[in-house]
C-alpha cells in the first residue's frame, strides 16, 4: 500500500486517469506535452564491521509534466497527494513555457508516432518480501567470511532493491506503463599493514553490482565466498610488488572495460554532450556531429552498441523517458563512429538519427541524455587464449580509481589488481596498478576481444540539477597493445 493512500501504482488504470488529467490540463495550448507519473520504493541494507545493521526504505510518489510552447520547455513536477496536483503541475509547466518564449533558440521536434504499451521486469523472487532476517543473516555471513584475516580492519557488505512503476503518456498519443524491479550487492574490504593500506571490491568497484532482476541475482553472486576470497586478496596486496611504470601490453578484465566504457565511450557518445549542452557542468566530448559516420575512434576489433532491449540489465526498457521504444543501435561499428546516444531535440537539432537515450531520475527531474545498455560486443576465445595471445605484460582488473579530461580525451584508470603474464600465463600479483591515454589511441591498440562478455550496473550523475541514471555496460576481456603503464 502506498503512504500517500493511492493503493499501488502498479495499476495501471489509477495511474493512467492522472496522466490523462494533466494531458488534458494543457490540451490544445502547446505543440508537444509529455507526462511522467512514477512511484519509487528503495531498499537498501548494509553491515559494517563494528556497527549494527542498517536498514533504510524510500518512498516517493509524483508527477512531472514538460510542454513545448513556440518551441521553449517549460517543466513542473509535484509530489502527488490528491488528483488535483497532476492538474497543478500541468498549469505550471505551460505557464513557465510562456513566461520563457524567447530567451533560447526555438527547439523543434519531428512528427511523433504514437507508441502505446507495457512492460515490466521478469524475476523469480520479490527482493521486498525476502524476510527481514534471511537478508540480514546473509550479511552478517558474508562480513564474517570477509573480516577472517587479521589484517582486515574495515569491511562493508550490503544488498539493495528498487521498485519503480513509470506510467507516461504524450500529446501525440502514446501511453506506456512501466514496472522495474532491480536488486544488487556489495562487498568493500580494506586491509592494512606493512606500511600499506588496499582494498578489494566484489562484483563491482564502489557501489556494487545491480541488475534488473529479483532476489535471485544476490542469491547468484555466491556472496559469502567471494567476500572470503576479496578479505584474503586485499591482505596479499599488502606485500604484493608495486606495479611497474613503461609501455606495456595489457589484457583487462571485464569489470574495468565497463568503467573503460562509461568513461570513454558512453559518456563521449552523448549527443549532448557532443551539442555543448552539458559543458558548465559534465563537460563536453572530443567526438563533433560531423564525425558521425567517418571517425575512426578504435580498431576494427572494437564495436561497441546501445541496447536496451536486452533484458535482465540495469539499462534495459521498452521505452525511454520520452516515450521513444528502445531499439539496438551500433554506436562504434569496427572502429568507426555510427551512432550517438539521443533524445527528441538533440536528435531534431543535430540532425542525426533518434537513439532512444532520454532518462530521467523519477518525476522530479526533466529527461536527459544518458547511457543505456551499452557494451563492447564479444570476439572469440577464452580469456587464457587471450592470454596467450598476450605472450609477455600484464592482467588488470577491478577499478580502483579513474580520471578524465571534460572532453572524454586524456584519461588515467587504476585497477585493485593485477598480474604479470610471462609465456601467455598468469603469474604473481602486483599492486598500484595504472594506465592511461587518449581515447582514440586506447580503441585504436585493441587488438583482439575476448568472448567472456560479463555486464555491470551502474549509477551515474549528470545535468543541472544533477540527477542520477542507472544504466549498464557489458563488456569482455579485452588486449590492448603499447599501453603507457604507471606514473611517469
Amino acid at each position: 500500500m502506498s503512504p500517500h493512500g493511492w493503493g499501488a501504482l502498479a495499476d495501471d488504470a489509477t495511474a493512467a486517469a492522472l496522466v490523462e488529467a494533466a494531458l488534458d490540463a494543457v490540451d490544445g495550448r502547446v505543440e508537444h506535452a509529455d507526462v511522467r507519473l512514477v512511484e519509487a520504493e528503495e531498499l537498501r541494507v548494509y553491515r559494517q564491521r563494528g556497527a549494527d545493521v542498517d536498514e533504510r526504505v524510500e518512498h516517493t510518489l509524483g508527477i512531472g509534466v514538460r510542454v513545448l510552447v513556440d518551441g521553449v520547455w517549460g517543466f513542473a513536477a509535484r509530489p502527488l497527494a490528491d488528483s488535483a496536483d497532476a492538474v497543478t503541475a500541468a498549469r505550471r509547466a505551460h505557464a513557465l513555457a510562456v513566461a520563457a518564449r524567447g530567451a533560447s533558440e526555438p527547439v523543434r521536434l519531428p512528427e511523433l508516432e504514437v507508441h502505446s504499451g507495457r512492460y515490466e521486469t521478469v524475476v523469480e523472487q520479490d527482493p521486498f518480501a525476502v524476510a527481514e532476517h534471511t537478508r540480514q543473516a546473509l550479511l552478517s555471513e558474508a562480513l564474517d567470511a570477509a573480516c577472517v584475516p587479521r589484517e582486515v580492519v574495515s569491511a562493508q557488505v550490503g544488498v539493495n532493491a528498487k521498485r519503480q512503476h513509470r506510467h507516461f503518456g504524450n500529446s501525440a498519443g502514446s501511453r506506456q506503463h512501466q514496472h522495474f524491479l532491480e536488486t544488487g550487492v556489495l562487498v568493500l574490504v580494506l586491509a592494512a599493514g606493512h606500511g600499506d593500506v588496499q582494498r578489494r571490491s566484489y562484483p563491482n568497484s564502489f557501489h556494487g553490482d545491480t541488475a534488473a532482476a529479483g532476489w535471485e541475482f544476490a542469491l547468484g553472486r555466491d556472496l559469502v565466498a567471494n567476500a572470503a576470497r576479496v578479505g584474503e586478496e586485499a591482505v596479499a596486496l599488502l606485500t604484493a610488488p608495486v606495479a611497474p611504470s613503461g609501455t606495456a601490453d595489457v589484457v583487462l578484465g571485464g569489470q574495468q572495460m565497463s568503467l573503460q566504457i562509461h568513461e570513454s565511450a558512453g559518456h563521449a557518445l552523448e549527443l549532448d554532450r557532443i551539442l555543448g549542452d552539458e559543458v558548465n557542468f559534465a563537460g563536453t566530448s572530443f567526438i563533433g556531429v560531423g564525425d558521425v559516420g567517418s571517425l575512426r575512434y578504435g580498431s576494427p576489433a572494437v564495436t561497441i552498441t546501445s541496447d536496451p532491449t536486452v533484458p535482465g540489465t540495469r539499462g534495459s526498457f521498452a521505452f525511454d523517458d520520452e516515450g521513444t521504444p528502445a531499439r539496438r543501435r551500433t554506436l562504434v561499428g569496427g572502429g568507426i563512429v555510427r551512432d550517438t546516444l539521443s533524445t527528441l531535440d538533440s536528435s531534431a537539432r543535430a540532425g542525426l538519427p533518434l537513439t532512444g537515450a532520454a532518462r530521467s531520475d523519477g518525476w522530479g527531474c526533466t529527461p536527459v541524455c544518458f547511457a543505456t545498455h551499452v557494451y563492447l560486443e564479444p570476439g572469440t576465445g577464452t580469456l587464457d587464449e587471450l592470454c596467450d595471445r598476450l605472450g609477455e605484460g600484464f592482467y588488470a582488473e577491478d577499478n580502483r580509481s579513474w580520471s578524465i579530461d571534460e572532453r572524454r580525451w586524456d584519461f588515467q584508470f587504476g585497477t585493485e589488481v593485477a598480474y604479470e603474464v610471462r609465456g601467455g600465463k598468469r603469474g604473481r600479483l602486483l599492486k598500484n596498478f595504472s594506465y592511461g591515454g587518449t581515447t582514440p589511441r586506447f580503441w585504436g591498440s585493441v587488438e583482439a576481444v575476448a568472448d567472456d562478455l560479463r555486464i555491470f550496473g551502474y549509477p551515474c550523475g549528470k545535468g543541472e540539477p544533477k540527477q542520477w541514471g542507472f544504466l549498464s555496460h557489458g563488456a569482455p576481456s579485452t588486449l590492448v597493445r603499447g599501453v603507457r603503464i604507471g606514473v611517469a
